[in-house]
């Protein structure tokens, strides 16, 4: 069985190497089984700055009077991570919102709700989270093993009550912000899925703005023109689909029975590998040099985009999506992984880029659930399921320069619009 929360795509290969002929799932019509109207889609695909809702992104069209919300002390540098905050609140005090009647517009109804369920998934998620780090910490140090040094950081960040009080605050603006929190009615799954996916794509994208002792990841970069893309991203490319203002880049070689790559397929990945990495790279030194971006922020905009368009972008899908409650069987899988890259323009930030991550799987007949094995440990029974089930993410990340950060351009990674589907239709139903 393959697990529902791997990201990446399969990737056998094998004897001829040929060029996908696949249709890039971003030129593809809208699935059946996805919930945005199909001339919604029409019009994305023709205006970069519209949502999946088929408004415009980061509009005023619904702007309202909000609630208050009481804040904790913030400093002048967005999401800097390490600036002290007075007092050891608790972190249940830091989300208290004070429901003060005020004058209302359309959609705060559904911004009101919203807001109220944030709160309890807020505590949820972070409790989990620190409680996570605790475990994990006590782990180590019962086997008397030296955790490395990004574990650390991790478990800092995670078991501070003053960072945790940022982070809620954070995710509490968030959903105060968001174009479909503030305008429709949202599950307690759907703002899990929401509030913990802007979490981390915003801590990934902080994390360089760290020194290097003090980061919770150890990604490594490298390019042609630049060192700023991410090795993984550059590794997995021949795996996944990628549009880069347009112009598409997939390579599919065909499964061999040892498994093994062969030297003329290896050279075919190479080259996909340089002109795909060149085109990226060009793309954003050009974005970077519109914007007027320093050497240094420039580096650290295409470590911040190329970041979330490797495995850690899927990995940030997962955590906190429906689909992660599935193992799905490997037999008849279809697992495609695609990422479109462009630019769009809003009145209050200018140009900014537009990345689209999404993650289909479908073929499938084959399935276990999570929780089931949880409740009954070595049981493994899989169950069927109808070829029409399926599990789909998708989500849409915005990317512009922020503050300076010592000297250097911030960069700011805000999640536009999400959908997180896991349909699994069992046999004989």
């Amino acid at each position: 069985m393959q697990p529902a929360a791997r990201g990446g795509g399969a990737g056998g290969v094998g004897a001829t190497p040929r060029t996908s002929t696949r249709t890039s799932l971003f030129s593809m019509p809208r699935f059946d089984f996805c919930l945005t109207p199909r001339e919604h889609v029409n019009a994305v695909r023709s205006n970069p700055t519209l949502g999946l809702c088929g408004v415009p992104l980061c509009s005023g069209i619904h702007q309202e009077s909000e609630l208050s919300i009481v804040r904790i002390p913030r400093c002048d540098i967005p999401r800097c991570g390490q600036c002290a905050v007075s007092g050891d609140l608790d972190l249940a005090d830091s989300l208290e919102l004070s429901l003060v009647p005020e004058p209302m517009a359309v959609g705060s109804t559904a911004l009101q709700k919203n807001l109220q369920t944030a709160k309890v998934v807020v505590r949820e998620v972070f409790a989990e989270l620190e409680a996570r780090c605790v475990e994990e910490k006590n782990q180590y140090e019962e086997s008397s093993t030296v955790p490395p040094r990004h574990k650390l950081n991790l478990w800092g960040t995670y078991t501070s009550k003053a960072r945790l009080q940022r982070f809620a605050a954070d995710s509490i603006e968030f959903v105060k912000q968001n174009a479909e929190c503030r305008t429709r009615l949202l599950t307690t799954a759907q703002l899990r899925f929401l509030i913990l996916l802007q979490h981390f794509i915003a801590e990934d994208t902080s994390d360089f703005y760290r020194p290097e002792t003090q980061r919770k990841h150890q990604d490594s970069f490298e390019g042609i023109l630049t060192d700023g893309v991410n090795s993984q991203l550059v590794k997995d490319a021949h795996r996944s689909e990628f549009s880069v203002e347009g112009q598409s880049f997939s390579l599919e070689l065909p499964q061999d029975l040892d498994g093994e790559l062969h030297e003329e397929q290896r050279q075919t990945i190479e080259k996909f590998q340089t002109e795909f990495v060149m085109a990226l790279e060009t793309y954003l030194l050009a974005y970077c040099n519109r914007r007027g971006l320093s050497p240094l922020g420039t580096r650290r905009m295409a470590q911040a985009v190329t970041t979330q368009m490797s495995q850690a972008g899927l990995a940030n899908l997962d955590r906190g999506s429906q689909a992660t409650r599935y193992f799905v069987g490997s037999h008849g899988l279809d697992q495609r992984t695609a990422y479109n890259l462009s630019t769009m323009q809003t009145p209050e930030h200018g140009e900014c880029l537009k990345l689209s991550i999404l993650c289909m799987k479908t073929g499938f007949c084959q399935y276990l659930e999570k929780d089931e094995l949880l409740r009954m440990p070595g049981v493994d029974c899989p169950k069927r399921c109808k070829p029409a089930s399926y599990l789909y993410q998708y989500a849409t990340l915005r990317f512009m320069p922020g503050p300076p950060i010592d000297n250097c351009e911030s960069t700011i990674c805000t999640l536009l619009d999400a959908l997180d589907e896991a349909h699994i239709d069992p046999a004989g139903s």
